[in-house]
């Protein structure tokens, strides 16, 4: 929540951010504005994520309002960087939108201009709140803003290390950000976890987005792989958009499928580090997107004539199951408390 006594929090861009000569901005941290900010932002994500959102709903409220509250921030990012228009123009707002959110996590209080043309002014005072409340480095912030802008422009992958780096930039950065606001033992390795758990959600989201990414003329899936399968691009396009697979593109798919299994695997151990009130939160997520695989590895051929989702039903399940798995959880053990982690560095 804001300081006793602390209405309005103004950031003003410090000598060393890259601000395109905005000399401030006024985030109104009043409590009704704060409160309104965090509605907004659980409302965005209902609308925006229901599969994030399924998950979210079995997190404790504080932690729930600060995981609306970083969702709404990245969706923030993302609506700048696939908004059409001139690139340079989207640059400049997306560095308006990474000095204010310097600014706030720094918590620099001078200034007394308004927002000005920022977008999504109803975000600032959740995100102002929520960096109050939690530590998050503001590195991983600036990588999940970088994994905007870079796909914006890079629509081919040469091999499973230029994959990688993107998977890490648009979906390990959440990963570690939410073990952060949930809380965790195990310091490093557990960061690990988290990325390697993000890697595999990304990668089952480029299997389930195939066609859509097709369309747009976006091939996720890495250069040498499709060489090595015997396809090249103008064939793998023409299987993908026009529903014509044969053996190479299913020995293709099949080996992303393993791959993606692997880092699910990697990542398994990742509830059992965390604060035991959000491990629900984390499985429910997992084993949504997992489920999504699970169907893909099911009928690798179906996603080509349909987008491939669970049913609500089934998210139902997953919720009941996780609820069941908080109880046990919920059954006193020997664990060492969740505290900060050490500073971690990706390799």
């Amino acid at each position: 929540m804001s300081e006793q006594g602390v209405t309005t929090l103004t950031a003003i861009p410090s000598a060393g951010d890259s601000g395109s000569g905005t000399t401030g901005w006024k985030v109104n941290l009043s409590p009704a504005s704060v409160a309104a900010s965090h509605a907004y932002c659980r409302e965005l994500t209902r609308r925006c994520a229901r599969n994030f959102y399924y998950g979210l709903r079995l997190t404790p409220p504080a932690q729930r309002s600060a995981m609306f509250a970083i969702y709404a921030w990245m969706r923030g990012a993302d609506d700048i960087a696939d908004r059409p228009g001139d690139m340079g123009e989207k640059q400049r707002e997306l560095a308006d939108f990474q000095t204010l959110t310097h600014a706030l996590h720094q918590g620099r209080h001078v200034g007394d201009e308004p927002l000005g043309r920022l977008a999504q002014q109803e975000l600032w005072p959740a995100i102002a709140d929520t960096f109050h409340g939690y530590t998050l480095p503001v590195d991983t912030l600036d990588d999940m803003i970088a994994g905007q802008l870079l796909d914006q422009v890079k629509t081919r992958y040469a091999n499973f290390d230029e994959l990688y780096d993107y998977c890490y930039k648009v979906a390990s950065t959440v990963g570690l950000t939410c073990v952060r606001l949930w809380g965790f033992e195990g310091e490093d390795d557990t960061l690990r976890l988290a990325e390697q758990r993000g890697v595999g959600l990304q990668l089952t989201n480029i299997l389930r987005d195939l066609v859509e990414d097709a369309r747009r003329d976006r091939i996720y899936l890495p250069h040498d792989e499709l060489t090595r399968f015997g396809l090249d691009e103008a064939t793998f396009l023409q299987m993908v958009l026009h529903n014509r697979p044969d053996e190479r593109l299913d020995s293709l798919i099949a080996f992303q499928i393993r791959r993606a299994q692997a880092y699910y695997q990697l990542s398994s151990e990742l509830e059992s580090h965390l604060t035991p009130a959000c491990r629900s939160t984390s499985w429910a997520l997992m084993k949504i997107y997992h489920g999504l695989l699970e169907k893909i590895a099911a009928d690798p051929r179906g996603m080509l004539r349909r987008r491939i989702r669970l049913s609500s039903l089934h998210k139902v399940g997953i919720a009941v199951a996780a609820v069941l798995r908080s109880y046990e959880d919920a059954v006193p053990k020997r664990h060492a408390p969740a505290r900060p982690a050490r500073p971690y560095h990706r390799s």
